[in-house]
């Protein structure tokens, strides 16, 4: 027979559960109701779930992968992960389809987690160009949105760092911060000249202060600069690059699989934000999936150089299976 101060014990933790679950009134107000302090309430609270008086469960929708993505933050000590539910082949078709997703995803994220006086950094890629595509006007206040690497590629294209910044910028009502530049040089001689530019220095010395990125993660087969017909980039350094054990890149930073950076030459001739400006940046957001990409994520989480990931679910599935 339960003794007298186990039963009262057994009124308050359900009392309070009731209060708080089901009434919906705050801890501090309990706590007001019944004499107590709140962070009483709040030992109770707990106390009422270990002893299964309260019992919580989460109903999610087919689709969503809710014990993946708490498997991949556990696993890479991610503040988030967030998988999109799209498998793939080599087909093109749907690799753009992942490309799609990942956009939208992207998307949602970033609408959801901006706040006025961001300081964001963007760097380049199709990805990023679908995140775009799908992100709605966002009215804020005193945004700037910071372009964290040099130009590259077709100055027209929607994936360029410059049309990038422009576009986020104008969607969130922001400022942008162009870093007009080439993002490769043909040697330190230009680079030097280029950082002496006080135009350029304004915008580099603005790095430390970006409190969020949004990055692509490119792998050697999809980089467009490892084709042999790029006239941005000498066969030399290709090659050195091919041959360097490099997986990937985030925002032309190479890394092996290890998540290590691989030494070269074309440091040297990169203007942009590197893997250790990238550390001190508080919310790192990789956005990338399919097949082709796996190695190049796989390094980016094992060097946490992101700590948010935005994935396709077949990508997420072998990340979490991995050894």
């Amino acid at each position: 027979m339960a003794r007298p101060s186990e039963l009262i014990n057994t009124r308050l933790l359900s009392k309070v559960s009731l209060m708080y679950y089901n009434l919906e009134l705050t801890q501090q107000q309990i706590a007001d109701r019944l004499n107590l302090s709140r962070p009483k309430i709040s030992r109770l609270l707990k106390q009422a779930r270990e002893q299964g008086i309260v019992k919580i469960t989460v109903e999610t929708d087919n689709g969503e992968f809710l014990d993946e993505e708490t498997e991949l933050e556990k696993k890479f000590n991610l503040k988030e992960a967030i998988i999109t539910d799209l498998g793939y082949s080599d087909s093109s078709a749907n690799t753009e389809s992942i490309k799609l997703q990942l956009g939208k995803a992207g998307a949602r994220y970033l609408a959801r987690t901006i706040s006025d006086n961001d300081k964001i950094g963007v760097s380049w890629g199709t990805t990023l160009s679908a995140v775009l595509n799908n992100l709605m006007p966002v009215l804020t206040k005193n945004v700037e949105v910071i372009q964290m690497l040099g130009g590259v590629g077709p100055p027209e294209a929607k994936e360029h760092t410059i049309d990038i910044t422009r576009r986020l910028a104008q969607l969130l009502n922001g400022y942008s911060k162009l870093l007009q530049t080439p993002g490769i040089v043909n040697n330190t001689e230009t680079k030097n000249v280029l950082l002496a530019d006080k135009r350029v220095n304004e915008v580099l010395e603005l790095f430390p202060s970006i409190n969020k990125a949004f990055v692509g993660i490119g792998s050697l087969s999809t980089n467009q600069f490892l084709h042999k017909e790029n006239p941005e980039l000498s066969a030399e350094i290709q090659n050195e690059i091919l041959n360097s054990g490099a997986v990937g890149d985030i925002s032309l930073n190479f890394f092996d699989v290890e998540g290590n950076a691989v030494n070269t030459h074309f440091k040297e001739l990169f203007i942009g934000i590197s893997l250790e400006e990238l550390k001190s940046v508080k919310t790192v957001v990789g956005i990338a999936g399919g097949v082709e990409k796996f190695e190049a994520i796989l390094g980016a989480l094992r060097g946490q150089h992101i700590n948010v990931l935005i994935t396709d679910q077949k990508t997420a599935q072998k990340l979490i299976e991995l050894d």
